[in-house]
């Protein structure tokens, strides 16, 4: 699939600056992972927490712009958001992206669900909370994927054994990028 020259301009411009001390983002070949898993799932609504700069969401709006979705990404950082928010304008995101700024728990109660997917890549210590909200607001086949699951394994380890025994999920680690832990529900 050909990108949009404007995402993919995006993209590689957000790549070039990774190294920022602040940055955070995924590594492209997980991006791109994403991107076909909205395919895969024909995503409509897509819920992210840690938008950071944008990167992964760049990737989420591109399968996006195929499956006539929307994306719903939360960073409390004013910074990263004024930012992020910049970029899908340049990208010509903005029919298809929605920022907010402010506290993921706050505020995924508001976003319209159902959910096909959501993406966790914030605070570690964060994710089960993040997870439990999500949770009941994503549909039957639909997932959440947890960013850095090999890359802070210690970290995510509690959480990982949490969703591997939910009765109502299967959960599976994938090792691309910062690896993802990719849970569906089933139930």
């Amino acid at each position: 699939m050909q990108f949009d020259p404007k995402i993919q301009a995006a993209i590689d411009e957000l790549d070039r600056l990774r190294n920022r001390e602040d940055a955070w983002q995924i590594p492209r070949e997980e991006g791109h992972l994403l991107c076909q898993i909205a395919l895969i799932a024909n995503a409509k609504t897509i819920v992210e927490i840690g938008t950071s700069y944008g990167f992964s969401g760049l990737f989420w709006s591109a399968a996006l712009k195929y499956t006539g979705g929307k994306l719903h990404t939360i960073d409390v950082s004013e910074k990263k958001f004024d930012s992020s928010r910049a970029t899908f304008a340049q990208a010509g995101l903005g029919d298809i992206v929605t920022n907010y700024l402010g506290n993921a728990g706050e505020i995924v109660s508001s976003v319209p669900g159902p959910i096909d997917i959501a993406f966790v890549d914030a605070d570690k210590p964060s994710t089960q909370k993040y997870f439990d909200l999500l949770w009941p607001k994503v549909r039957l086949g639909g997932m959440i994927i947890t960013d850095n699951a090999t890359t802070h394994r210690a970290e995510l380890a509690d959480f990982v054994r949490h969703v591997r025994a939910r009765p109502d999920a299967h959960s599976i680690e994938i090792s691309i990028g910062n690896g993802i832990e990719w849970t569906v529900k089933v139930k």
